[in-house]
């Protein structure tokens, strides 16, 4: 079951085969993941590019990961999910007093991890950090946990499940260009098997459900030897809502 569709997660892990484990159990489950064995590779991981959901191991070889909530708290929207084996109350406590979002202890199930990472990304997604000053707004949005599709006339339109992904997809990288291996694998099928005319056909009867339902054209824009692109201009509505 593919819940974690598209959802950017990175995975520090010191032991090698945990890791693996976890990465491969996690990716089966439509996760995007790096994963890195301390608190060093990590920084310099996010230094290269951002995700979204952090899940963390307290016991690193080369910092504390306790210091590793410490530091990266304030990076925002960053979810931070820990993974450990200590039980104790105390390090709960502490973790969630210094920043943490969530707290597991090993050994999990891997299927409740993936929950718990999807649950944390979707109260990121359209909870207060929606409402802060300066937080991106634009006219078209996603709403009822992204099965309905409103426009700027208020207008609204419900999704097919296929759609629903689509359209995820494509807000998590608005104004920039996705390929259209992303998207297929996002849908969760093989590039290699999977036709380019589906995604086409897909994308026009969205395209054209959307004209007919609200009565405007969708902003998705097919990119030329790369993919298609959503391009939004600000306005008053969040691109996410629950």
């Amino acid at each position: 079951m593919l819940i974690g569709q598209g959802i950017e997660v990175c995975l520090v892990e010191d032991d090698e085969d945990l890791r693996n484990v976890t990465l491969q159990a996690l990716e089966g489950m439509g996760f995007r993941l790096r994963g890195f064995p301390d608190a060093r590779s990590l920084y310099l991981g996010l230094l290269q590019a951002p995700c979204q959901i952090l899940v963390l191991d307290l016991g690193l070889p080369d910092e504390d990961g306790l210091s590793v909530v410490r530091q990266l708290r304030d990076l925002k929207p960053l979810g931070i999910l820990v993974l450990t084996s200590r039980s104790g109350t105390e390090d709960q406590v502490s973790c969630l007093l210094e920043g943490a979002d969530s707290y597991m202890v090993k050994p999990v199930d891997f299927r409740q991890l993936a929950a718990n990472i999807v649950s944390l990304h979707r109260r990121l997604s359209s909870g207060p950090a929606g409402d802060e000053p300066g937080a991106r707004r634009y006219a078209w949005s996603l709403r009822d946990e992204a099965w309905t599709l409103a426009a700027p006339n208020g207008r609204r339109v419900d999704l097919t499940a296929s759609e629903r992904i689509l359209l995820q997809r494509l807000f998590d990288t608005i104004n920039a260009p996705l390929s259209r291996s992303d998207l297929i694998q996002a849908l969760g099928h093989d590039t290699e098997y999977y036709l380019d005319h589906r995604l086409d056909m897909l994308i026009s009867r969205l395209r054209r459900k959307v004209r007919e339902t609200i009565g405007l054209p969708l902003p998705l824009k097919a990119v030329r030897s790369v993919g298609f692109v959503l391009t939004l201009s600000e306005g008053s509505a969040q691109a996410r809502d629950s």
